[in-house]
C-alpha cells in the first residue's frame, strides 16, 4: 500500500468518527479529495522578489499578474484549461467568470473587474499549456516576515490559521473548496470551478502555502528576513517538520556582478555554497539560481529581437562591446526601439550574454532562445522540480493530508479520536518516503557525501530514478521476483556495512535511510 492509499484510509476512517460535525466532514473531504488532484505547487517570496517572473518563466508565456482591480494581494491558481478564464471567487457570493485582457504594463487583468465585486479571497486562472496538465500553480501573495527563530505559528505549534480556523470558520479551504478542483463538479464541469463542501475551512500555513503541496520560495538574496520566513514555511510538528516541500529560488541571478555576462555563473556559485550551510538546508531541499525573465524570453525569444542581437554580435568587438557599456550607449543608435524593446525584455545583462551566445555559435532563433534557457536556470529547476516534487507526488499530497488530520485531530482531541491520534503516530513515525526525499535532496546538493559509486545506487535505492522495486534496484522492469530478491539482499548487506563505516554522521543517517529503502523491497518480496 502508498502513502496516498495510506493516508485516504486514515482520512476515510476520520470521516466515520466525525459523521455529523458538518466543518469537520467538510475538511475532510476537501482534503481527501486533494489525494487524486495534480501536485499543487505555491510560488511565493517578498514584495519584488519577482515572483510572478518565476510563474511566467516556468508557463513559458507572459500570464502572471493575474490582478482583479480593486483586489490587491489575492492568492491566483492557474490550471490548464480550454481558453483564457478567470474564476472570481468572492465571501458569500459564488464565483464569477470572466476573460483575462492583457495588461500594458504586463500579466492580465480579470475584465470588469474593479466594480462592485465584494471581497475577493481568490481567483483560479485557466489558461491552456502543458506544463500546467500535471502541476497547478499557486501565486500566493508576498510572504510576511519574521525574525530569524520566531515563528508566527499557534500556541500548538502548528501554523497561522491551522486547527483552530477549522472549527471557526475563515477562509475558503482553497482554490475550489471541496469537490471544486479535484473532480465532479470542478473546472470544466457543470457547476463552476469550485464552491460548496470546503468552504470555511481555513488553510494551514500563511499565505495560502498551507493549501499546497510543495512551495517554491523565491528571493532576491535569501537574508536574514527570507530565513524567518522559511522557519514559517515549517512552522510544524511530525510530517510537517521535515522542509522537503520547500525550494528556494534566487531569482535575480543576472543581477549579480553588476549585470556583467558571468553573472549567473556568480548566482549559481552563491547558491551551491547557501544550500551546504547548515541553517539554510534545516529549512529547505535546495537553493537555485535562476533568471526568470531571461528563460521567458528564452521560452518566447522573437525573430526580430534575435536580428537585433546578431546585429549587435556582427559588429567589430571593439565596437560592440563600447555600445553595451551602458543602456544609454546601446539605445543610442539608428535602430533604437528595437533595442529599447530588447532592454526591457532582457536588462543590459541579458543582451550582453545573449551577444556572446551568438558569437559562440547561437546561429538562429531557436539555438539562441535555448541557450538563454539553459544559462537562466530554468533547466535546473524543472529537473529539480521534477525529481524533488512532481516525481514524489504522491508523499508530498499525503504529507499534506496527515498535516490536515493531525490539526483536526488535534483541536478535537478526546476518546472519540484517540485511535485516530495514534494511527497517525505510527504513519507519522512510518514516512520513509519522505526521508527518502531529504537523502535524494543531499545527493543532490552536496550535503550529504558518498564515494561516487555509492551515490550513484543510494540516489537509485531511493527512488530518484523511480519508486518501483525494479527501478530501484537497477534491473528491467520485467524482472520476476525471483531475480528482485536476491539483488536486494545484496544491496541490503553493503548498505548495513556502509551504517557501520560511514565516515561522517550524514553519510551515516543517509546509509540508514537507504538500508531501510531496501528492506521496505524485501517485506514487499516476502
Amino acid at each position: 500500500m502508498g502513502p496516498i492509499e495510506r493516508a485516504a484510509r486514515l482520512l476515510d476512517e476520520a470521516e466515520r468518527v466525525f459523521r455529523g460535525h458538518e466543518r469537520a466532514e467538510a475538511w475532510l473531504r476537501h482534503h481527501r479529495e486533494r489525494l487524486s488532484e495534480p501536485l499543487r505547487l505555491a510560488v511565493t517570496g517578498p514584495p519584488r522578489a519577482g515572483k510572478s517572473s518565476v510563474v511566467n518563466a516556468l508557463l513559458g508565456e507572459e500570464v502572471a499578474p493575474v490582478v482583479v482591480a480593486g483586489a490587491p494581494d489575492v492568492p491566483v491558481w492557474f490550471h490548464d484549461g480550454r481558453q483564457p478564464v478567470a474564476w472570481v471567487f468572492r465571501t458569500g457570493a459564488p464565483p464569477w467568470s470572466a476573460p483575462m485582457e492583457r495588461a500594458a504594463e504586463g500579466g492580465h487583468l480579470v475584465a470588469g473587474s474593479g466594480g462592485d465585486w465584494g471581497e475577493v479571497s481568490r481567483v483560479v486562472a485557466e489558461w491552456p499549456c502543458r506544463a500546467l496538465r500535471h502541476v497547478r500553480l499557486l501565486d500566493l501573495p508576498a510572504s510576511p516576515t519574521a525574525a530569524p527563530g520566531r515563528s508566527l505559528a499557534g500556541a500548538d505549534g502548528s501554523p497561522m490559521s491551522g486547527a483552530g480556523a477549522v472549527l471557526s470558520g475563515g477562509a475558503d479551504a482553497g482554490p475550489g473548496g471541496g469537490a471544486g478542483l479535484g473532480g465532479g463538479a470542478g473546472l470544466g464541469g457543470g457547476a463552476g470551478p469550485g464552491g460548496g463542501a470546503g468552504a470555511g475551512l481555513g488553510g494551514g500555513g500563511w499565505g495560502g502555502a498551507g493549501e499546497a503541496d510543495a512551495v517554491l520560495y523565491v528571493a532576491r538574496h535569501l537574508g536574514e528576513g527570507d530565513l524567518g520566513a522559511l522557519e514559517l514555511l515549517g512552522a510544524g510538528r511530525g510530517v510537517g517538520a521535515l522542509p522537503v516541500h520547500v525550494i528556494v529560488v534566487l531569482s535575480r541571478a543576472d543581477e549579480t556582478a553588476g549585470g556583467r555576462a558571468d553573472a549567473l555563473l556568480g548566482a549559481r556559485q552563491i547558491a551551491r555554497r547557501r544550500r551546504k550551510e547548515a541553517r539554510v538546508a534545516a529549512l529547505c531541499q535546495d537553493v537555485l539560481a535562476l533568471s526568470a525573465q531571461m528563460a521567458l524570453v528564452g521560452r518566447s525569444l522573437r525573430e526580430e529581437e534575435y536580428a537585433t542581437v546578431a546585429a549587435v554580435a556582427a559588429l567589430p568587438r571593439e565596437e560592440a562591446d563600447a555600445q553595451l557599456l551602458s543602456t544609454d550607449r546601446f539605445t543610442g543608435s539608428a535602430s533604437a526601439a528595437g533595442r529599447v524593446a530588447l532592454l526591457r525584455r532582457l536588462g543590459l545583462g541579458g543582451v550582453r550574454l545573449a551577444v556572446t551566445l551568438v558569437r559562440t555559435g547561437a546561429r538562429s532563433r531557436t539555438a539562441l532562445g535555448a541557450q538563454l534557457v539553459r544559462q537562466s536556470g530554468l533547466t535546473e529547476l524543472q529537473a529539480t522540480v521534477s525529481d524533488l516534487f512532481t516525481a514524489r507526488r504522491e508523499a508530498l499530497k499525503a504529507r499534506s493530508a496527515l498535516i490536515a488530520l493531525d490539526r483536526l485531530v488535534r483541536a478535537e482531541s478526546g476518546p472519540p479520536t484517540a485511535h485516530l491520534a495514534a494511527e497517525l503516530d505510527r504513519l507519522v513515525g512510518g514516512a520513509h518516503e519522505l526521508r527518502e526525499l531529504r537523502v535524494l535532496a543531499g545527493l543532490r546538493t552536496g550535503r550529504v557525501a558518498l564515494p561516487a559509486e555509492l551515490a550513484v545506487e543510494a540516489r537509485r535505492l531511493a527512488g530518484g530514478a523511480g519508486t518501483a522495486h525494479a527501478e530501484r534496484l537497477g534491473l528491467p522492469a520485467e524482472a520476476p521476483p525471483e531475480e528482485l530478491w536476491p539483488a536486494a539482499v545484496d544491496a541490503a548487506g553493503r548498505w548495513h556495512e556502509q551504517t557501520r563505516v560511514a565516515g561522517t554522521a550524514t553519510g551515516r543517517r543517509a546509509a540508514e535511510v537507504v538500508l531501510r529503502s531496501c528492506t521496505a523491497i524485501l517485506d514487499d518480496l516476502g
